[in-house]
């Protein structure tokens, strides 16, 4: 049986990754394609997201094809996973099968670094597929393979770029588990920003717990709440004249709720209408559904802007129509000093 090796961290596994694995089925003609986890990869020095989430993600992806599997040899091992030491450990379990190890164009930069690559390549046919557009040179025998241009890295999605090369059922784990979704946006805004982000997001989580409303909902409007925030002017204001001219005479530091809205349905995929409302609505105050009036609370009340607001919080614990209500008023107070 001819078997293709698609390894990596999958941090998370993108449509790259199974692209490469259907055209090892359809360009090379094997029998299977087996997604191999690292458990620690000796060239990268960042830690990786936790082993059950990453085989989790995997097996949704390999639910897609009767072909693909998932192989967790190199998770099953302690330390460092090298590549020479999983295809003698395969060869010695398979010995009539045929391996064909699929790599990136950005591996074969890196493949004189490998352990014993002169080994490597006489335990298994290497595939290097082009993703990017270009090929580079080798002096080992690597068989090339064209494939259509992918031009997306795990790097990326954790930054939330590119969301799009992600399965749906994929990012619908990332979100239900909340996975990488802090660097989202992080990468997006200045560091106290970020700070005050995450912390609306703990605190709309403790409001919605005590209003007995859904937890998950409320944290992601808090963490997305300023999404826009730090979107240059010009970048604002082209998003606005195309998808609310009609608030464009409201001042431009309440615009960011408007385009925030727009940003985490375009960009992030999150298209919970409650979601976008209440982020939509989340500078002005201006809607009485309970998740809108949380993330109005908790960005007024976070602790992080220097005042005594336990009062406050406690209130929006107790009854969030009460409490809001009271925020509104502060807030009023405060805009006309």
């Amino acid at each position: 049986m001819k078997i293709a090796i698609v390894g990596g961290s999958f941090d998370p596994v993108h449509e790259g990754h199974i692209a490469m694995a259907e055209q090892a089925v359809t360009t090379l003609g094997c029998d299977q394609a087996w997604f191999m986890p690292s458990k620690k990869t000796p060239l990268k020095d960042r830690g990786l997201t936790d082993d059950v989430h990453r085989l989790a993600m995997l097996k949704i992806v390999a639910a897609r094809n009767d072909r693909f599997r998932v192989c967790t040899m190199e998770l099953e091992r302690q330390g460092i996973s090298y590549t020479v030491d999983t295809l003698r450990q395969l060869k010695q379990m398979y010995p009539h099968d045929t391996f064909y190890w699929l790599i990136g164009n950005d591996q074969l930069k890196q493949f004189a670094d490998w352990k014993e690559p002169e080994t490597l390549v006489k335990l298994a046919h290497f595939v290097c597929f082009d993703r990017n557009g270009e090929l580079n040179d080798t002096n080992y025998a690597i068989q090339r393979c064209h494939m259509p241009m992918m031009p997306v890295s795990s790097s990326e999605i954790r930054c939330g770029n590119k969301l799009n090369y992600l399965p749906r059922e994929v990012l619908n784990y990332i979100y239900d588990h909340r996975l990488y979704v802090k660097g989202f946006i992080e990468s997006r805004v200045k560091p106290h920003r970020y700070r005050h982000s995450v912390s609306v997001a703990n605190l709309c989580e403790e409001m919605a717990r005590a209003n007995h409303l859904d937890t998950q909902k409320a944290y992601y409007i808090g963490l997305f709440h300023d999404v826009a925030k730090a979107m240059p002017k010009q970048a604002m204001i082209q998003w606005m004249d195309i998808l609310c001219p009609e608030n464009e005479a409201y001042p431009v530091p309440v615009w960011h709720g408007f385009v925030g809205s727009e940003i985490v349905d375009r960009i992030f995929y999150i298209d919970d209408p409650q979601i976008k409302a209440a982020i939509y609505h989340h500078v002005l105050g201006t809607s009485t559904d309970p998740y809108a009036e949380i993330v109005f609370c908790a960005d007024k009340t976070d602790p992080l802007r220097g005042y005594d607001s336990s009062a406050m919080i406690e209130a929006c614990k107790k009854d969030i129509d009460a409490g809001f209500a009271w925020c509104k008023e502060e807030n009023k107070k405060y805009l006309n000093q």
